[in-house]
């Protein structure tokens, strides 16, 4: 990515919703180039769409937790068997593959701490191949929305 992708990537991440000529202003290209090269970006994978950014409490989710996992055998089929079960609950909201103690960090929302408990118990405990799971609650939860490349 040259200077100019990088610039239109970290304005796209401040405001997806510009138009392609006011994103071509701000950066100072014509609006034909800015439009090659916003799709060169998502051809190239390095924009993998576009979205809305919902509050969870609007949505009826008051309560979130990571809940990391173990897994036996861990073998490329039974995570593959895991993440397809936990991937179907309506409260997973995000899941990573992760190094150390716990081989996967489930993030859930839910409604309140009953629904969570029924989450974690019959939802993930009983999935196939857990061995062991460890849940936290989530008092605050922070993520940058303009992120920039790291020079190498």
């Amino acid at each position: 990515m040259d200077t100019i992708d990088q610039q239109v990537v970290q304005q796209l991440q401040i405001d997806a919703r510009r138009s392609n000529k006011a994103l071509a202003e701000s950066i100072g290209v014509s609006p034909s180039t800015m439009l090659s090269r916003t799709r060169s970006l998502e051809d190239r994978g390095v924009i993998r769409g576009y979205h809305a950014d919902v509050a969870l409490p609007a949505l009826g989710r008051q309560v979130e937790a990571m809940v990391s996992v173990r897994l036996l055998p861990k073998t490329p089929d039974a995570v593959e068997q895991f993440v397809e079960a936990i991937w179907s609950l309506e409260e997973t909201i995000a899941v990573s593959l992760v190094t150390g103690a716990f081989d996967v960090l489930v993030h859930l929302s839910v409604k309140d701490i009953s629904s969570l408990s029924e989450a974690v118990l019959r939802g993930i405990t009983s999935a196939p191949n857990v061995a062991d799971e460890q849940t936290a609650i989530v008092f605050e939860h922070r993520r940058k929305t303009v992120v920039t490349p790291i020079d190498t």
